[in-house]
């Protein structure tokens, strides 16, 4: 299945002025242009022998002279001369019909993509909710952190905090950002006995601002955004035992609004680090194209999602433990 299936490939290349092959394999399309690369990877002479392939199923290139490869953005980079986040929006057909021959050069010149309105609403914190800064007393909470491994330093860095009233009461409230905008909050149970409905519609270990969808956010992202390399967790939690350089979805599932989130960033490499069970819960998903059922569990589906614009990896825990069971220093060991 096309990675890119709102971006017409041959129309690109005949716009550009790119020359280029098709090679039909069992069951895909692969192209061939001439690297545009070579001669800045120190090869002698401008490649003339359509030395760079590109894949659409996997959304990759490689050249097979001077070895530059990547993900399917990176060449629309250079092609376009744009930077990464005009390149995603060229690749997922934004302000362009799928089937539509458009001018890609003039929609950059005229289009600023780092201007484009922002969609996530500002939001307010729950009832009751004091932040761990605004209090020295020993608390439950408090307790809380120190037996999740979680420093009271980092917990007031981040404008972490708890209610004892209304809605989220006995909960740690943890913030979350984008691009300094407080656009969604967790509410984590802190109980340690079970609860009479624990499991059952009537309680949820975790609660969110009603209202608010959490797929169009990443628990430390303004962080992360900056880095090269990231990692992909679950939880707020396993995000703490990783690092600065790694963001949350709180949940299982990756959302392709989370991506987009991602690509506005200097992000090129991502390790997608979930729970155990991520890696065996497979799910069936249809194929229209070949009309089977494809079963892919959730690290596999968000690797997959990722493969079109980053280098991914899937990285797996030793001992079916998750991040969040770790030291952190114990953690940082492993991943080195």
């Amino acid at each position: 299945m096309n990675k890119h299936p709102n971006f017409n490939f041959s129309e690109y290349l005949k716009k550009k002025d790119v020359s280029f092959r098709i090679h039909d394999s069992a069951d895909h399309k692969e192209y061939a242009i001439c690297c545009v690369k070579c001669v800045e990877n120190g090869e002698p002479t401008l490649d003339t022998n359509y030395k760079c392939w590109i894949n659409l199923e996997k959304g990759t290139f490689n050249c097979y002279r001077c070895g530059w490869t990547g993900p399917l953005v990176v060449l629309i980079q250079k092609l376009s001369n744009v930077n990464r986040i005009a390149a995603v929006r060229i690749l997922q057909g934004r302000r362009i019909g799928a089937t539509e021959l458009c001018d890609f050069n003039l929609i950059v010149e005229e289009y600023d993509f780092d201007d484009e309105p922002e969609k996530l609403k500002e939001i307010e914190l729950p009832q009751g909710f004091i932040g761990f800064d605004e209090t020295d007393v020993r608390t439950p909470f408090h307790d809380y952190l120190l037996k999740r491994g979680i420093t009271q330093n980092y917990a007031k860095e981040n404008g972490w905090g708890f209610s004892r009233v209304g809605y989220v009461a006995n909960r740690i409230i943890v913030p979350m950002y984008v691009n300094d905008k407080l656009v969604y909050w967790q509410a984590r149970d802190i109980l340690e006995e079970k609860h009479l409905h624990w499991g059952t519609k009537q309680y949820k270990k975790s609660l969110n601002p009603t209202g608010v969808s959490g797929r169009h956010v990443l628990y430390n992202y303004d962080v992360a955004k900056a880095y090269k390399e990231v990692y992909i967790v679950e939880g707020f939690i396993d995000a703490y035992k990783v690092g600065r350089r790694a963001v949350a979805i709180q949940g299982k599932r990756l959302h392709t609004a989370q991506v987009e989130l991602l690509t506005n960033s200097k992000i090129e490499t991502v390790n997608v680090l979930f729970d155990p069970d991520a890696y065996h819960d497979h799910k069936g998903i249809k194929s229209k194209r070949k009309k089977t059922t494809v079963y892919k569990s959730s690290a596999e589906e968000a690797a997959n999602l990722l493969q079109g614009f980053f280098k991914v990896r899937l990285i797996e825990l030793p001992g079916s433990r998750d991040a969040g069971s770790y030291s952190r220093r114990a953690l940082r060991e492993i991943l080195r």
